[in-house]
């Protein structure tokens, strides 16, 4: 059966429910905010019914020239066929609430936001790298990460994960030898 989306206008339903500072264009079904609402805005989302929000379909993250990060979800209601893109401006700290309580699908997106761009995700049940050595010190989609003349990948991680022996070594070695 092909179901069509019905775009929803949320204009009067989010001033009705979000207590926080946002911005909502219609036309595009685009929410912006700050991440630190995030926790509130996953509940709303799940849990009331007029927005039925239970398929995350996409997260990401995205980083201005500015140097400001941002993370970006879609989500879509299976129940009542409309759509939402929320797009959050992330604090210095690169840190923002799993949204793993409310949607496990965010487990491996948000384990890709981490290992690619280094952003935290405070809740998140096991936050490790997922295509990288953990071993591997930078972050690949930054702006300020410089691509490396390496002939094989294998090589880059092989070097930090020694360099992380080597420094595991110092740290072992009895206070006289250092």
């Amino acid at each position: 059966m092909n179901r069509v989306l019905n775009q929803k206008d949320f204009s009067e339903l989010f001033a009705e429910l979000l207590k926080f500072d946002y911005a909502y264009d219609p036309a595009t079904q685009t929410l912006r905010l700050d991440a630190g609402h995030l926790p509130d805005l996953f509940a709303l989302l799940a849990t009331d019914e007029r927005l039925a929000m239970n398929y995350l379909r996409d997260m990401t993250a995205k980083e201005q020239p500015e140097g400001e990060f941002y993370v970006v979800y879609n989500w879509a209601s299976l129940t009542h066929h409309h759509t939402l893109m929320v797009v959050a401006r992330m604090p210095e700290s690169l840190e923002v609430a799993s949204a793993t309580k409310y949607w496990e699908s965010a487990n491996w997106m948000e384990r890709e936001a981490w290992d690619m761009f280094g952003i935290r995700f405070t809740g998140h049940p096991d936050l490790r790298r997922i295509y990288l050595e953990e071993t591997v010190s930078f972050f690949p989609l930054r702006k300020s990460f410089k691509t490396l003349k390496v002939e094989n990948v294998r090589d880059l991680g092989e070097s930090e994960r020694e360099r992380a022996k080597a420094q595991a070594r110092k740290e072992k070695e009895p206070e006289g030898k250092k």
